[in-house]
């Protein structure tokens, strides 16, 4: 049996307290205009806003006070500007910070920008109905997942001296990630699983499969699909 986000959007497991260390964290990046808007974002580029800048303190003095390997991060500017409060902390052992666009989001094309009201989402829907069906100017659901978790798992594969990986990325990408590890859902972007700046921490369990828990900003209600 599978396991899935239940209808709250929370991760199963979300109690799980191992007493050996994560291998990686996944943090989604702070807050923008578009977020705070309700649009969808895919590959605009917003910088972050006062409040995302908030976040990426709270999510700085989370990392303080633990050795880390290497950041990794969307090349999109909202993730760069995450990753490098963390950069900042002086706890990471590698001093250069690594961007790659396979940890974009989903690329949706023409809804970018686009206020999340019933009709655009509508529109959405049918590319999540049939994810092989690549969005004019864009992607399919399915291609975004396999870029985005072919690249996740050479980072999970190699750590950096031993120590866990930061990844920094978008809410699409820790559904897919979320659904790689847990199993398949009906629709990966129903739900977010942690609001902006929130930080997931991913474990190795000693049967061999991943697990990942919410460590800061977890998303208690259940919300409209996002892609972003």
């Amino acid at each position: 049996m599978t396991e899935s986000t239940n209808s709250a959007g929370v991760i199963p497991g979300s109690h799980f307290s191992p007493w050996y260390p994560p291998i990686a964290y996944i943090v989604r990046h702070g807050e923008t205009e578009l977020n705070a808007a309700n649009c969808y974002r895919g590959w605009e580029n917003p910088l972050l806003n006062d409040e995302g800048m908030r976040a990426g303190e709270a999510i700085a003095n989370y990392f303080s006070y633990e050795r880390l390997g290497r950041v990794v991060s969307s090349d999109l500017d909202r993730a760069q500007q995450t990753a490098q409060y963390i950069m900042n902390t002086g706890t990471v052992a590698c001093p250069y910070l690594s961007t790659d666009f396979n940890l974009r989001p989903w690329g949706i094309a023409k809804f970018a920008g686009l206020e999340k009201n019933a009709a655009n989402q509508k529109k959405l829907d049918y590319y999540i109905q049939h994810p092989d069906e690549q969005i004019p100017d864009g992607e399919s659901l399915n291609g975004f997942r396999s870029r985005f978790e072919d690249a996740v798992q050479s980072y999970l594969s190699v750590p950096y001296e031993g120590l866990p990986t930061v990844i920094v990325t978008h809410t699409s990408n820790i559904c897919a990630l979320n659904d790689m590890i847990f199993g398949e859902s009906d629709d990966p972007e129903v739900n977010d699983l942690v609001e902006p700046g929130g930080i997931l921490a991913v474990y190795l369990k000693e049967d061999g499969k991943l697990h990942m828990v919410p460590r800061l900003g977890q998303a208690q209600a259940e919300v409209e699909p996002e892609a972003s």
